[in-house]
């Protein structure tokens, strides 16, 4: 069993407190909306599916078994509930067969240090938006919310040969679309990366 902070919020709620769960909702809101907007790139959409996503974890908490963080059972709900609508709307890309030999292709973020950070964040936001959501949402939970790769492999579903292709595949994709997008500089040259 794992070690978990909200390990006591849930025993609260639980344990009949029903005010304990606006804390779980303080915690996650932020991170689950973005998750939700990263997958189904409409603001609407992920609020409705981030709400969604706690009407599910408050009924369905009795289930949680403790087996991952509360974090990684949630983002798994958010997740599912997202590529519900996707289906729903017919929205999901055909899921790509990948090899987990694919050649590793480094995502080198040292090569942005030098750039404008605001500009640098602004590009990243965008391109996020723009990419398919099965590799978004790879992007932002294996760097925003901080996940292992195990716990990637336990929120989305996916086998560990598949989420590391694909978040390779997406550092790659991301990598070529912002280095198209940030104007050369004499220090970087964009065919010399």
């Amino acid at each position: 069993m794992m070690i978990d902070p909200d390990r006591d919020f849930v025993e609260r709620v639980l344990s009949g407190d029903r005010e304990a769960f606006r804390s779980v909702v303080d915690t996650y809101q932020r991170k689950a909306y973005g998750l939700a907007l990263q997958m189904l790139k409409n603001e609407v959409e992920a609020q409705d599916a981030v709400q969604d996503a706690f009407v599910r974890a408050y009924r369905g908490l009795k289930t949680f078994e403790g087996q991952s963080t509360f974090a990684t059972w949630f983002y798994r709900i958010v997740y599912t509930t997202c590529l519900n609508v996707l289906r729903r709307q017919r929205r999901l890309p055909l899921m790509e067969e990948l090899s987990e030999d694919t050649e590793a292709v480094g995502f080198e973020p040292e090569i942005f240090d030098q750039l404008d950070r605001e500009l640098l964040e602004r590009v990243l936001a965008e391109e996020l938006e723009r990419m398919s959501p099965m590799y978004a949402a790879v992007l932002d939970l294996f760097y925003v919310k901080e996940c292992s790769y195990a716990e990637i492999v336990r929120v989305t579903g996916m086998p560990l040969g598949t989420v590391k292709t694909r978040l390779n595949r997406g550092r790659t994709m991301l990598r070529e679309a912002v280095l198209q997008r940030i104007p050369e500089t004499a220090d970087h040259p964009r065919g010399s990366w």
